[in-house]
């Protein structure tokens, strides 16, 4: 438990960890939870174990573009879901996520990560970015509901839910 909060904390107030990983530049923590005893009772009423898989507390998955750890927002998800939801901005650049320039032929690239392999979703013209987003966000919203249903009697309702209902958007 202490290791989990600890964790929580450095990633929100340390700013060695934060010039690391950027993303947590504007995270916090809630006020209760500052308090150890307080995120020690909530994580025993919360956590749980899925075999074989590690677990990861999150606060995004239920609140999308959440940056506050609370007990309103956060739960715990296998490993496996939340890089679901990892974002690779730097390797990006400047186009939408799912979105790459390939150099070689002058074209924007589609690629899913579908039954943990990356996997060509089509080349597109330079001018057709929506198109080309479009194709990536109706293959991860599939992708996502399909794990969901993996794991439907293994992961808390409220998880499954909010997995149901996530939706892509081109400013991901």
């Amino acid at each position: 438990v202490f290791i989990a909060w600890n964790s929580m904390i450095r990633r929100c107030y340390n700013n060695v960890y934060q010039k690391n990983y950027p993303t947590y530049g504007s995270c916090e923590v809630c006020e209760e939870w500052h308090n150890f005893q307080n995120f020690a009772k909530w994580y025993e009423e919360n956590y749980y174990e899925i075999d074989g898989e590690k677990m990861n507390l999150d606060k995004d998955i239920l609140v999308k573009h959440n940056k506050i750890y609370s007990p309103e927002t956060c739960i715990f998800v296998p490993q496996r879901i939340n890089e679901l939801f990892t974002k690779s901005n730097k390797s990006r650049g400047e186009y939408p996520i799912g979105v790459s320039y390939n150099k070689w032929n002058n074209a924007l690239m589609v690629y899913c990560n579908i039954k943990c392999k990356l996997t060509y979703l089509g080349k597109f013209q330079l001018n057709q970015v929506e198109e080309a987003f479009n194709t990536y966000k109706i293959a991860k919203e599939k992708e996502i509901k399909r794990i969901a249903d993996e794991y439907k009697d293994k992961i808390p309702q409220e998880l499954y839910d909010a997995m149901y209902r996530y939706e892509v958007e081109i400013n991901d």
